[in-house]
């Protein structure tokens, strides 16, 4: 009869030698960010330099790129998309990157529509469509989430949410100007807060061209948005998180 076995370790071999650890050095450890998720990770001013043409531009000393925003003139029988960006990367290169239409028809029941392409660096096209059941708030899937550009008011901003989250991603502020600016003056004020979709691939990217959309068609039916004085002082103690008052956005999602 076997003796049982009371202590695995009896088998061990005491002359045996663990495997040695790699070295470690403390000044090669990965530098943590203590930038609070809260704040936002990239503000631009977006300035109407003339009729035709937008810029948005980092503010500061941050290095992100800048975009310039074309809108062309309606012409009949014209080819031409509504709106096309040139890319200004960090290291000064240029490249149109997006062009954004308006969709005259699509399925019922009818509501506005649009659609925005975006041009990778190697040429690969992708085709993301919007539409505003509503009219005013504007839906779009990006990757297998569904995000959505509503209005709030006092102070007014343009605010882009996931669906059903009231977490800020992205927040344009109307300045004293608003969509009325002329000859150089501000337009408003965008600010990017960390989000899996501003930190992806393209995020910023699709952010502006979607806020273009959502911007260029409200401006479209006569809402011509703009903050007083008081409103813009105001919109500096914003916090990321969204403001209960104004509710959710009650534009529809389905995607086609």
């Amino acid at each position: 009869m076997y003796a049982q076995r009371l202590n695995p370790w009896d088998d061990m071999d005491e002359d045996a030698h663990d495997e040695e650890l790699p070295d470690y050095e403390a000044d090669a450890a990965p530098a943590y960010d203590f930038i609070s998720f809260d704040d936002p990770i990239a503000t631009f001013h977006l300035r109407q330099y003339d009729r035709k043409i937008q810029l948005l531009r980092p503010y500061g000393a941050s290095q992100a790129s800048s975009y310039r925003i074309t809108t062309n003139s309606f012409r009949v029988f014209s080819k031409k998309p509504e709106m096309e960006v040139l890319y200004t990367s960090k290291k000064m290169r240029q490249r149109n990157i997006a062009t954004m239409s308006f969709d005259k028809d699509g399925p019922i029941p009818w509501c506005r529509r649009a659609h925005l392409v975006h041009t990778d660096a190697d040429g690969t096209a992708t085709v993301y469509k919007m539409e505003a059941r509503n009219f005013v708030d504007w839906a779009m899937v990006f990757g297998e989430r569904r995000y959505e550009w509503s209005i709030s008011i006092r102070p007014r901003f343009l605010v882009l949410r996931e669906v059903n989250s009231d977490r800020v991603i992205a927040r344009f502020t109307y300045s004293q100007c608003g969509t009325q600016a002329m000859r150089g003056a501000e337009v408003g004020e965008l600010k990017l807060f960390r989000d899996p979709l501003t930190m992806g691939i393209h995020g910023t990217d699709k952010v502006v061209c979607s806020m273009m959309v959502a911007m260029t068609s409200l401006k479209k039916m006569g809402r011509n948005y703009h903050n007083s004085a008081e409103e813009v002082m105001r919109s500096g103690w914003a916090t990321r998180e969204h403001d209960p008052a104004h509710g959710a956005s009650t534009a529809g999602v389905s995607m086609m």
